[in-house]
């Protein structure tokens, strides 16, 4: 797989990937292994090591941010995960909410980028939450972002946005810049280097900050 590493921001190396090559290789890794479900890990939590475990292998360094979120949210600027201290709650039930926690925290971050950014053409993004390895879409369409939450994954062109729901609820609530974000490693875009190049830009320049 052809790699080529980009500066795009200061503190902050963003990888620039073959998009084909990489949904081909997440495709074909999960088409091999039975029972594992392509969406994300929610609904089956065993999956979960295998999805991230293909997720690296298709877009290297992903888990990075895992391990940028986990020491952002000791540090007190990232939040925690409330649902994990719910004692009360079963694993299936703790699943299904932090589910509809996410579709929220989406949603409200495509009207919050509607709302900063321009009607110009931007890229498509694919987004996976880390956690549960949980693929959405913000397409653009007319200039509007729509997203569409519990996807099967990133479709060709799209530029893949590597990130954690604690990252988006920051963002969604004004709390985190995705300049920030990306500065701190706790998101990372991949894509052919025009792609993430203007990406980032509208990111940088129109989306919530």
């Amino acid at each position: 797989m052809e790699i080529a590493d980009r500066g795009l921001a200061k503190g902050t190396v963003t990888r620039a990937v073959r998009p084909r090559a990489c949904a081909l290789a997440l495709g074909a890794t999960l088409t091999m292994l039975p029972g594992v479900a392509p969406a994300c890990g929610l609904e089956d939590p065993s999956s979960i090591s295998v999805l991230r475990g293909t997720l690296q292998l298709a877009y290297p360094q992903a888990l990075h941010v895992g391990t940028a979120v986990w020491q952002a949210q000791l540090e007190g600027t990232l939040p925690r995960d409330a649902l994990a201290l719910r004692g009360d709650l079963s694993p299936e039930a703790r699943a299904t909410l932090r589910l509809v926690k996410a579709n929220a925290m989406l949603h409200r971050l495509a009207a919050r980028m509607n709302h900063e950014s321009d009607r110009s053409a931007h890229p498509s993004l694919a987004i996976v939450l880390l956690g549960p390895v949980l693929w959405s879409r913000f397409e653009t369409t007319d200039g509007v972002v729509r997203p569409r939450v519990h996807v099967a994954g990133p479709e060709h062109g799209d530029v893949v946005v590597v990130t954690d729901i604690a990252v988006v609820e920051a963002i969604s609530e004004g709390k985190l810049r995705m300049t920030d974000a990306i500065d701190r490693g706790v998101m990372r875009l991949y894509g052919s280097a025009a792609e993430v190049t203007a990406a980032h830009r509208w990111l940088a320049d129109g989306a919530p900050r």
